[in-house]
């Protein structure tokens, strides 16, 4: 009879989250997510059929969990300073594995799919920030909008680490001045 893992998939998942934001993507092997999960590795490829597999699946879990607190945010009225915070905070929490999207160091075609995934739940936000606090962005210039703020902040994170909040109250300054 198989033994029962207790919650596998939490733990592959939580395991696999600390070694790609970690190491990076390219410097994590299926052996190194097994052994931080506590399992075989053939336990971990009944669950994913590869690295990509398993790197994806956190990904996307992890944006999903970035863009429903984003979402919370503006639900309750949050103001933009507590929203460019939010999210500065989540990608500089993604480190590596935003990285690993944005160079494309994974087949093209799937890193595709998750920028165009990224940007549909940003305009999501958008669209919601538009409704709650009357902002005026053409339609033109939205996804230019949003990409700008995304690459500012991980370029700002990674090339001003030290300066947290000095990074975020220009990214604030900057969108301020956006419409």
């Amino acid at each position: 009879m198989p033994k029962v893992i207790d919650k596998v998939i939490e733990r592959i998942n939580s395991s696999a989250f600390k070694l790609f934001t970690k190491k990076g993507y390219n410097y994590v092997t299926m052996k190194m997510v097994a052994q931080k999960a506590g399992i075989s590795v053939g336990t971990l490829y009944n669950y994913y059929q590869n690295k990509q597999d398993l790197f994806l699946c956190v990904f996307r879990q992890s944006i999903d969990q970035t863009y429903s607190t984003l979402d919370d945010i503006i639900e309750k009225g949050g103001n933009p300073y507590e929203l460019i915070s939010t999210l500065y905070n989540e990608i500089v929490r993604l480190r590596e594995m935003g990285r690993v999207i944005l160079r494309n160091k994974i087949n093209h075609e799937v890193v595709s799919n998750m920028k165009e995934y990224l940007l549909r739940l940003m305009r999501s936000l958008v669209y919601k920030a538009e409704e709650r606090e009357g902002l005026q962005i053409s339609e033109r210039d939205k996804d230019r909008t949003i990409r700008l703020l995304l690459l500012a902040m991980h370029d700002f994170a990674r090339e001003f680490p030290e300066d947290k909040e000095g990074n975020i109250a220009f990214i604030c300054r900057l969108a301020d001045k956006i419409e």
